[in-house]
């Protein structure tokens, strides 16, 4: 009795004889492929020949597809037979929009990925020590010096990947220092201040100043006041620094006056008087008459009443100052009339 030769199965393989997978990931790199026996020819999805070799190659296969997974199948042609293996192919992993480098001045950021299709995804970032979620789509870091991250994400149903990175810069800060921290001026003088240490300026509160986008005004304070200049760097990092002026008021009222027009102490007013207004300047004889009243900072008494002079002797004053920050001052007393 003659037995029968078993069945030969004839196969497709890679270049070490074992079987070629039947599921791939978009992104995997093109695989050799090989039928067990010699002189036959490739076709089918994704098939190239090159140097001689037969490839698949995933993303060839799935080129113009765009539902997934998708299967499609490779043949192989000999002389007497041909086979087929049937292929799935995965989704691609595709992070979009791709993660765009940032910078941060006081090192805090956020990184943020999403995925072009839909899915169940892990979210894995590297280095993990500086940030809060590693393991989530978004999450908030802090850096102290320039750090590159790298993002893997990975499909829980197909198991593949894919991959992205990002460069989050950490910017400088500024120093900005200002001159002076601190001065006393009289009522009606200017200070110039200067800042240094950044490349743009700008100056809080913007009143009485030259200009409050340069490094180096001019204050001309008609109060005390506390700047503020806020500097940045190139990058738009900034620090900031203070100037408080404080102002001290060298008016005086003075006790007597000659209006006998000799050009020396003519006229009663309020002396080296700043920016005060004066709500009341009035002038009362001995007998509480009205002989003066004025109600602006030149308001001075030339020693007439009704356009006559008026006698030597002594008159009392009632005058009110009003500061711009809205108190008042009242000034009451005498004053020598001399002729």
């Amino acid at each position: 009795m003659i037995m029968a030769a078993p069945a030969y199965t004839q196969q497709i393989t890679l270049p070490d004889g074992s079987p070629v997978p039947e599921q791939f990931c978009h992104n995997d790199t093109a695989v050799q492929i090989k039928g067990d026996v010699q002189g036959g020819t490739f076709s089918g999805c994704g098939v190239m020949q090159q140097n001689g070799l037969w490839y698949f190659n995933p993303a060839r296969a799935v080129s113009e597809v765009t539902v997934f997974p998708h299967s499609c199948h490779i043949m192989y042609t000999s002389q007497h037979s041909s086979i087929s293996k049937r292929i799935i192919i995965h989704k691609p992993v595709i992070i979009e929009p791709s993660l765009q480098s940032q910078g941060t001045c006081d090192g805090a950021f956020t990184l943020r990925a999403a995925t072009k299709y839909a899915g169940s995804y892990r979210y894995s970032w590297a280095p993990a020590l500086p940030l809060q979620e590693p393991g989530q789509a978004e999450t908030k870091g802090l850096i102290s010096q320039t750090t590159t991250f790298y993002l893997t994400v990975t499909d829980n149903i197909s198991g593949c990947t894919g991959k992205d990175t990002v460069m989050i810069s950490k910017y400088p800060i500024p120093v900005v220092t200002v001159s002076p921290e601190a001065i006393i001026i009289k009522a009606g003088e200017s200070i110039p201040l200067e800042a240094s240490g950044a490349v743009s300026y700008q100056w809080l509160p913007g009143k009485w100043l030259s200009s409050n986008t340069i490094p180096d005004p001019v204050a001309y304070p008609r109060a005390p006041v506390t700047y503020t200049v806020v500097g940045r760097n190139e990058f738009g990092c900034y620090d900031s620094a203070h100037a408080r002026i404080a102002i001290i008021e060298d008016y005086f009222i003075p006790g007597a006056f000659t209006p006998n027009g000799d050009g020396l102490n003519d006229v009663f007013k309020i002396e080296n008087i700043g920016y005060q207004g004066i709500g009341a300047f009035q002038i009362f004889n001995r007998w509480g008459e009205l002989v003066f009243e004025g109600h602006t900072a030149s308001a001075q008494w030339d020693g007439t009443c009704n356009g006559r002079d008026a006698p030597a002797g002594t008159y009392f004053y009632h005058i009110i100052l009003n500061a711009l920050d809205g108190s008042s001052k009242v000034h009451k007393g005498s004053v020598t009339l001399l002729r």
